[in-house]
């Protein structure tokens, strides 16, 4: 990847891969029902990680990762998701049928949302400083189970 992260991702047509989650959300509710017992929520979400899985190749593609393919794997769907959930919260404040009070609380999520991520971004980072195992610097698998966060 030679270009930057951010500028990557700026190219990407998110568009498309929302409209893809739309669509087969509307074909499982559809074929399986509207996700009200265990049955149906478990076909849904099963057919959304199928999408998930496939969408993900895709877009590692577009924006050109390469490498670790656990970690293209898990940032690609990490992308797509928070795409798609921003979509889906503002969709949510946008529609009129909803009471005041249930806007304005989907509302202070989505304001939130971006603040929300840094958070799980700097709490997966801060995790990883104490982790144990190699990393950069390290002599042994033993010397870096000394600063093995306590549970």
């Amino acid at each position: 990847m030679n270009e930057s992260f951010q500028s990557a991702l700026e190219k990407v047509n998110f568009g498309k891969y929302i409209d893809q989650i739309q669509e087969e959300l509307r074909r499982a509710i559809s074929e399986v029902g509207p996700g009200k017992t265990p049955g149906e929520v478990e076909a849904i979400q099963s057919r959304l990680q199928d999408l998930l899985r496939r969408q993900s190749k895709e877009i590692a593609k577009e924006v050109g990762f390469a490498g670790n393919q656990a970690i293209s794997f898990m940032i690609t769907t990490s992308i797509i998701s928070t795409a798609w959930v921003s979509f889906a919260l503002r969709r949510e404040t946008l529609d009129l049928a909803k009471s005041p009070e249930d806007r304005l609380a989907t509302m202070e999520m989505f304001d939130s949302l971006d603040l929300a991520l840094g958070s799980v971004v700097r709490a997966g980072s801060d995790y990883a400083e104490g982790y144990p195992g190699p990393r950069a610097g390290a002599k042994t698998q033993q010397e870096g189970s000394e600063n093995k966060p306590s549970s």
